[in-house]
């Protein structure tokens, strides 16, 4: 059975375009916000291309894909988002704009409605300050893609309540995910805590010239048995995304252990961020 309501997401980069997706497909009404045109212009064929693909596979025909898509609102104003009974934010992975952007939505929203967000390390308590309902907030961490990955991780602020957590497992569940709750507000939540150290592992094998990054790769699929090597996962979910994420959790636990490789920086000062930008630690073909 789909669900119904009003759903809004605040950022539709790879990840926020994934949840538009995911929403949308699972009943609700989305009204989809960023920025500029283009960037919700990229969304759209995100969107369109994923529905085509889960309909390719069966998990709906391609009249109810074309349903689906015609559910999402694409609206680079801010104010569209009013409606909504909740919102997930999913801009850049930085405190600041983000803090910036809770405000907004708490001048805007219902005062019963929920503010959720995708960050993958930033701490809830943080974010939730930059509001009037801190009560009301709460993690639903997505891994890429959205619409693929099978849980999210639902990490809660000091001050977020029991009502919100139920409210982000129901809504997460209605998805057809696994909602996993962290009862702790700490840098990184779990599943980075446990990614970053793999990342940062392979990035100093590889400045040390222990092994070349396909070698690295290589033996942590056939030898360890993981689906992906460390640096096609850079790749995977943006370099830009995995310096922000392990600088955070640095600055946040102050422990040396997770200062950021230097070849992790260089990447991202040339620009090359992984998939999205058609090359980072590998080349890709960008259609």
């Amino acid at each position: 059975m789909e669900a119904t309501g009003r759903i809004g997401v605040l950022g539709t980069g790879t990840m926020g375009a994934g949840i538009v997706q995911l929403a949308a497909q699972s009943g609700y009404e989305v009204v989809a916000c960023d920025a500029t045109v283009e960037s919700l212009e990229r969304a759209q064929v995100y969107v369109r291309q994923g529905l085509s693909r889960f309909a390719d596979r069966g998990a709906f025909s391609e009249d109810e894909a074309a349903a689906h898509y015609d559910r999402i609102h694409w609206t680079t104003l801010v104010d569209d988002l009013k409606d909504s009974e909740a919102v997930i934010e999913a801009i850049v992975e930085k405190v600041a704009p983000k803090k910036e952007a809770f405000a907004a939505l708490d001048a805007l929203l219902a005062p019963d409605a929920c503010i959720f967000t995708n960050t993958s390390s930033i701490s809830i308590t943080d974010l939730s300050s930059a509001t009037g309902r801190p009560e009301r907030v709460c993690g639903t961490h997505f891994f890429t893609p959205p619409p693929v990955r099978e849980a999210v991780e639902i990490p809660r602020g000091l001050l977020t309540s029991e009502e919100t957590v139920e409210r982000a497992k129901a809504l997460i569940t209605s998805f057809g995910k696994l909602p996993i709750v962290v009862q702790k507000d700490v840098p990184g939540f779990v599943a980075n805590r446990f990614l970053m150290p793999m990342i940062i592992e392979a990035c100093r094998l590889l400045e040390e010239d222990v092994a070349s990054k396909e070698d690295i790769d290589l033996l942590v699929k056939k030898g360890l048995g993981f689906p992906i090597g460390p640096f096609e996962l850079g790749d995977f979910i943006g370099l830009d995304v995995a310096l922000d994420v392990t600088t955070y959790v640095h600055d946040e636990l102050d422990e040396s252990y997770y200062n950021p490789p230097r070849i992790l920086k260089e990447m991202v000062r040339a620009g090359r961020l992984g998939h999205k930008t058609g090359g980072g630690f590998y080349d890709y073909d960008v259609d």
